[in-house]
């Protein structure tokens, strides 16, 4: 029941900052909101693929690939949303790796949990998030392009292994659970991704 209540309130979230989205994009003519649209609004019917689920056979999605497809386009949409407000590298700093490295071992680790080709994916773009975002915030001092975004990119990433991890090792139905905490951070963080957006936008 826990669920259904975090699952709708994360919904309506992202579907308030698609409509943001969606304006923003209608008024300024911007592509970077329009894709900003498709990045909240992938993510939301991934959400809703799996609500209707949880109301409907009061289990979690038996074919999870409905939301998966989802997700995996949320994040491209995220990373093009990144490559368009920010400028390209000028070096590449070895610290970048590492977030390549980590979103491979963890693949590993979900692979004992779960499907193997949905993990891989989930690594690749992980991956390229945490690597592009990262290298935005450590080659910061030579650009002037704000770091809000990047930051928000990293955030997300994180919370969103911390969701992983819980969801095997601590997921419980209680409201207590660690799960639902770092769920409901994450649906936080699409509130903030609005100013971050906008204030790269703007740079």
């Amino acid at each position: 029941m826990i669920e259904r209540y975090e699952n709708a309130l994360q919904i309506i979230v992202l579907l308030v900052c698609s409509g943001i989205s969606i304006y923003r994009a209608a008024v300024f003519r911007s592509r970077t909101w329009t894709i900003s649209f498709f990045f909240f609004g992938s993510w939301a019917l991934g959400d809703i693929y799996w609500l209707v689920c949880l109301i409907f056979y009061d289990e979690s999605p038996q074919i999870s690939v409905v939301s998966d497809l989802s997700w995996y386009a949320a994040f491209v949409f995220l990373y093009l949303v990144l490559i368009r407000t920010s400028p390209p590298q000028k070096q590449t700093h070895p610290l970048q790796w590492a977030g390549p490295v980590f979103a491979a071992l963890m693949a590993v680790l979900f692979m004992t949990f779960g499907d193997i080709l949905s993990n891989i994916i989930y690594a690749g773009l992980m991956g390229l998030l945490l690597y592009s975002s990262s290298g935005r915030l450590l080659n910061a001092r030579h650009s002037d392009f704000p770091v809000c975004l990047p930051v928000m990119i990293l955030t997300l990433c994180i919370l969103e292994y911390g969701l992983w991890i819980s969801s095997f090792l601590w997921y419980t139905g209680t409201l207590e659970n660690v799960y639902y905490v770092i769920d409901t951070l994450v649906t936080v963080s699409f509130i903030l991704f609005i100013p971050a957006i906008k204030k790269a936008v703007a740079s």
